[in-house]
Parts: C-alpha cells; sequence; structure tokens
C-alpha cells in the first residue's frame, strides 16, 4: 500500500497540497487546515500566521499554531493511500467562555479537473436517509451567491453561529456531517468528514467543500479535540458511504 502525501506549506495559511495521490495520478489538492480556529463567534483566521511544520517520519506531519491571549492549536496530519486525517487539539487561552469553538477547514481540487464541478451537479449529500446532489438541496441566495452554509444534524443551526451567519447563505434543512464531489468519471470521488463537525460549507467558485470540526463549548484554559477525515478514493458513493460509517462510526 502507497500513501499519498502531503506536501505542508512552511508560511502562509496553514495546510498544504496531497500529492501522488493513487486514485487521482497526476492530480494535487488544495487543503486549509485550518483556514479559522477558535471560538466561533470571533474565529482567529490563519491566513497571516507562520505555520511551524514539524516532518516527523513515515509521511506524518505536525504543526503548532495559536494567537497570545486567544488560542493554541496543535494539528497532526496522517496520510493513508485514499484518506488522510487532520487530528486537531483546541485550547482556549482566552478570559472568555465560548459557547462553541471550531476549525474551519477548506478542501479544494485545485489542481484536479477531474473532479473539479463548479455548478455542484456532482456534489453531494446526504439528507436524512437519501443522498442528494446539493442542486438537489433548497439554496438560500445572498450577496454571495456561490457560498452556502448547511447545517447539521445534532449540531447547532448554521444561521446561529456567527461565523456563518453574516453570510446569510444558510438553508432550511439538516444534513449529515459530510460532503462529497463525485469524479467526471463516476468511479471516483473525494469526500471530507468531521467528528464531531459543526457545520457544512462549499463555494462553487472554487469547488470547495468543508466540513467544520466543532470542538463543543470550552472555558479557559479547556483544550478539546477533534478530526477531520479527506478521502480520495476510487468507490462508488454508496460503497464509501457505508465504508466511511463502518471506519468512523455514527
Amino acid at each position: 500500500m502507497v500513501a499519498m502525501e502531503f506536501v505542508p506549506r512552511q508560511y502562509g495559511m496553514a495546510g498544504g497540497s496531497l500529492e501522488c495521490v493513487p486514485a487521482f495520478p497526476g492530480e494535487s489538492f488544495s487543503v486549509g487546515m485550518p483556514e479559522s480556529i477558535g471560538d466561533a463567534a470571533h474565529t482567529t483566521p490563519i491566513y497571516d500566521a507562520d505555520a511551524l511544520w514539524t516532518d516527523t517520519g513515515g509521511g506524518v506531519w505536525t504543526c503548532a499554531g495559536g494567537s497570545p491571549g486567544e488560542l493554541d492549536y496543535a494539528l497532526t496530519v496522517t496520510p493513508a493511500e485514499d484518506w488522510v486525517d487532520f487530528d486537531f487539539v483546541l485550547t482556549n487561552r482566552s478570559t472568555r467562555h465560548w459557547d462553541q469553538s471550531m476549525a474551519f477547514n477548506c478542501f479544494m481540487p485545485l489542481d484536479a479537473p477531474s473532479v473539479k464541478d463548479h455548478e455542484c451537479v456532482r456534489h453531494w449529500c446526504r439528507q436524512g436517509r437519501r443522498f442528494r446532489t446539493l442542486t438537489e438541496v433548497p439554496r438560500r441566495f445572498s450577496a454571495r451567491p456561490t457560498v452556502q452554509a448547511y447545517s447539521i444534524a445534532g449540531a447547532p443551526r448554521a444561521d446561529t453561529l456567527p461565523c456563518t451567519a453574516h453570510f446569510h447563505a444558510t438553508p432550511d434543512v439538516l444534513l449529515d456531517d459530510w460532503l462529497a464531489i463525485v469524479a467526471r468519471d463516476g468511479a471516483r470521488l473525494m469526500a471530507a468528514v468531521s467528528r464531531p463537525a459543526l457545520f457544512l460549507f462549499q463555494n462553487m467558485e472554487y469547488s470547495c467543500i468543508h466540513s467544520a470540526a466543532g470542538f463543543g463549548a470550552l472555558g479557559p484554559g479547556e483544550t478539546g479535540c477533534a478530526k477531520t477525515r479527506l478521502y480520495l478514493v476510487q468507490s462508488s458513493l454508496p460503497t464509501w458511504y457505508a465504508r466511511m460509517k463502518a471506519e468512523l462510526g455514527e
């Protein structure tokens, strides 16, 4: 088994790219891990923070970051053949109680034309017990018509979270905690799922998908953990879904 390769950005926004992906030869995928993090009422953007990456061997990377007086976070990236785990540890270093905390994580087929989908006709989700394309899900249009934030069953509504409410782009639906884009050939897909997940987000402009990791409420000095798993698989959607549920549980 040959694992895909995570190539970190050593400067700027935390994250990097996924290269040498067995299911998508010759293509690469961009990951923003995280784009922002912390208190869901006032997240800390990572665009201007240098990422301090360490190669721990075997393809595994770790990263440490933070904002003085606000938060610290640590991230471990573990690639496999057709998935990669991003395991977060977040600590509240502020004097405020955070009602909800999160990591806003981006997964984008930047150099993967076989899977890019700017019309959302191959973006898939699950509502209730049925798979649906995002074109089948009601959409709430706003001043930024390409973006949409979706509420997840069992989590606070996305339009009640300050980090997403300002988009005014949350329809009145509840989805499962993942989004996927099926490749043009119908035989491969990319998917993002977080455990726990706080909300979903997508932007047609970039064909990117987000499953925001949720850490729950964190008081001053408290720490939470969450995982985002990205899949790049050769599989049908139903087969991948069954596998994902077996691996990550409900």
